[in-house]
């Protein structure tokens, strides 16, 4: 996402550029110092992944080759914190500020752009931080907005506004021009209420069935288990069940639906379709570590995918075929389960054997 806004920002002219950044990421406190500076500055441009010493910015915008606005991109995901418990606002702020002192830059300013994610209570738009930099909370509809504008302007150039099109069209189909529910999401929860109970059902049928394979696979339904769950934020619909393979202990079974992998879990590897999938996964960072290891013994249908609190090895197959007969969608996952069941414990039994 931020590599798409630097692309379509970077495609500006050099006055949109500047209207651009005042319309959005300017806030009120500095709009005195902006117009001061903003006059003699020949070259602005935007990058992502900007690496400094204590981390790597989301998106710099840079005036005269100067760091001028560092934007920390959140997209329903909280503020990350350091290990000295700094948050990254703070963190980069810090570094912001010493950056435009060593410049003799008049002003700096540290920018949430987010989609959900609240700001903290302290970041406030009406003063300057404790750093010294000026805050500036910027939601992806509020560019949403302002790119649909442009993409309608007549004084822009013909490639620039049809790239403008096409990124406020992929902002909308990624659900980015609004934290609010539209019609489609009412509609959408109204048929989930009415066939919620027969997903339910159906998973619930998935579920027994894992918990009667043997070995690890132990019945009966416990604590942290889960028929199903829906995940909107990763496009999942899954269910899991946590496996008795002592010494290790939190190694899940899971399974169930995922909309677009490879951009839902942000992996490249992965298919971009819509797709059924099977995981097997852990927790602990020794456990992690040996699951990562061993990620090749599954063959190579089977892609390791690291999440913050997790690692997981998961394959994938087209949901289409498996919804052609929507009856029978639960058949078709439990022979899918039978045919990897004894790799899968093969697997189980080697990271037994190597933890111990």
């Amino acid at each position: 996402m931020s590599e798409c806004l630097a692309d379509f920002f970077n495609r500006l002219p050099h006055e949109a550029k500047i209207a651009f950044v005042q319309k959005m990421f300017v806030p009120p406190v500095c709009a005195g110092d902006w117009r001061s500076s903003i006059s003699d500055v020949t070259n602005v441009n935007m990058k992502t992944q900007y690496e400094i010493p204590n981390g790597r910015l989301d998106i710099v915008i840079l005036l005269d080759n100067k760091p001028t606005f560092v934007i920390e991109n959140k997209v329903a995901a909280p503020i990350g914190k350091r290990s000295d418990n700094v948050d990254q606002l703070r963190a980069y702020g810090a570094w912001l500020k010493r950056t435009a002192d060593r410049a003799g830059q008049k002003f700096a300013v540290l920018c949430l752009l987010t989609h959900i994610t609240d700001p903290p209570e302290d970041f406030k738009e009406d003063q300057r931080d404790q750093d010294g930099t000026a805050s500036k909370v910027v939601r992806w509809s509020q560019i949403a907005g302002e790119v649909q504008v442009l993409a309608n302007s007549g004084t822009l150039p013909l490639d620039v506004r049809t790239f403008a099109r096409e990124f406020h069209l992929f902002l909308l189909e990624q659900n980015m021009t609004t934290e609010f529910a539209r019609f489609e999401d009412f509609a959408a929860a109204i048929v989930y209420v009415k066939s919620g109970t027969r997903i339910s059902s159906t998973f619930e049928k998935i579920y027994d069935h894992v918990s009667e394979l043997g070995g690890p696979f132990v019945r009966g339904f416990y604590q942290d288990d889960a028929f199903v769950d829906f995940d909107s934020e990763t496009n999942l619909i899954h269910g899991w069940k946590y496996l008795s393979a002592d010494p290790i202990k939190t190694l899940c079974f899971a399974y169930g639906i995922c909309l677009q992998p490879r951009r839902s879990l942000a992996n490249e590897a992965l298919p971009d379709e819509d797709s059924i999938f099977l995981s097997i996964g852990v927790e602990t960072r020794r456990e992690r570590n040996l699951l990562e290891a061993r990620s090749k013994d599954l063959g190579p249908e089977w892609h390791h995918v690291s999440f913050p609190d997790q690692s997981v090895l998961a394959t994938f197959r087209p949901l289409h075929p498996a919804l052609a007969e929507p009856k029978l969608f639960a058949s078709t996952m439990t022979g899918w389960i039978d045919q990897s069941h004894s790799r899968i414990a093969e697997l189980i039994r080697a990271l037994q054997k190597q933890y111990a």
